[in-house]
């Protein structure tokens, strides 16, 4: 005699879904740690609230450097350092306030900064240390408003694309 006994049984544990909103923000906190990994700081930068007036400062150590700026801004303060030689930067904000504060060390590097949010408290903190480093940020969004970046040639590119 051959007997087979076979029990089956299911369950399920309640779980109190989440909102909406605390999804929303928990994917937000994730992609903070997921920039944080990568070396990107994306803190909000408190200048912003204390800037007036528009101010850039420009130094240019080097042979055939360029920095292209375009702001539409109730405030902004921006810093360009160039130590090298064809070095690019091109800026284009239409924002309420912004704030970059760029370096570039060594050759053949360039940073395009294209931000268009009349509302947006935009930063931008980046150190190239190389040589034919590329940083493009194009638009802004609640994660990508306020960005720090040591850039080297172990991440030569870094292209941020945001969108609502």
């Amino acid at each position: 005699m051959f007997v087979v006994s076979v029990q089956i049984s299911y369950g399920q544990t309640y779980n109190e879904e989440e909102t909406n909103a605390e999804t929303i923000k928990n994917n937000e906190e994730l992609k903070k740690r997921i920039f944080a990994n990568l070396g990107v700081g994306t803190s909000v930068n408190p200048r912003n609230s204390q800037i007036s007036g528009n101010t850039l400062f420009l130094t240019q150590i080097g042979e055939y450097n360029t920095a292209s700026i375009i702001t539409e801004t109730n405030a902004s303060e921006i810093n360009i350092n160039q130590n090298g030689d064809v070095n690019t930067v091109d800026i284009n904000y239409v924002a309420n306030t912004a704030i970059a504060n760029l370096t570039q060390n060594g050759n053949n590097n360039r940073i395009s900064d294209f931000v268009r949010d009349r509302n947006a408290d935009i930063s931008l903190d980046l150190i190239q240390n190389g040589d034919g480093l590329i940083f493009v940020r194009k638009g802004v969004n609640s994660l990508t408003k306020s960005l720090k970046f040591r850039q080297t040639e172990a991440s030569p590119i870094l292209i941020i694309k945001s969108y609502y």
